[in-house]
């Protein structure tokens, strides 16, 4: 991660974001395997792509670093609050994982990390975060593919503002494609 964003490739945040805990409070970057290199170079290339890997490889970092890069430098160039990349899984358990992992990194920013916002919306909040989210769109959106249905086909307020929200995607992620039916 570090000699990526010394050659100007990613973010210069994306060196405080990915790192990883050695203990003591200390921490390293994170070293990519050539799939996550591979997905970074089709990412900043605008390209589509698919990853195939084992469980337990890495295979989110290959959306998730891409996504957060991505974010930053619009952000720094057009700060307007919107839904930038939307994260489909196919059951909540994997959606609340991935929040919990994703947080993790933002941690790593200290008191900076609000400068990338993550949600969840998946049938599990109440109104009043739902009303939330639609007022203060997150950069990132992590929901399941029954309520992504619903937000994009159901007529209450609420829904429609999260979809409004997302007027210029740049991510739309299938994470567990197999999984789905």
């Amino acid at each position: 991660i570090d000699q990526l964003v010394e050659e100007g490739a990613l973010h210069p945040n994306c060196g405080k974001i990915f790192r990883i805990s050695i203990g003591d409070k200390r921490t390293q970057p994170i070293r990519l395997f050539q799939h996550q290199q591979e997905a970074l170079s089709k990412a900043a290339a605008d390209e589509s792509y698919i990853v195939t890997t084992g469980t337990g490889s890495g295979k989110s970092l290959t959306f998730f670093i891409p996504i957060v890069d991505r974010i930053l430098r619009e952000k720094a160039l057009d700060g307007a609050s919107r839904t930038r990349a939307i994260i489909i899984y196919p059951m909540n358990a994997l959606a609340n994982s991935q929040l919990e992992e994703v947080r993790k990194f933002l941690d790593n920013l200290g008191a900076d990390q609000r400068m990338l916002t993550v949600e969840r919306y998946t049938g599990q909040e109440d109104t009043s975060v739902r009303q939330r989210i639609a007022a203060n769109p997150p950069d990132i959106l992590l929901t399941n593919f029954m309520m992504l249905e619903l937000i994009l086909t159901r007529y209450e307020e609420v829904d429609r503002q999260v979809v409004s929200n997302c007027a210029g995607l740049k991510f739309l992620v299938l994470d567990e494609l197999h999984t789905y039916r």
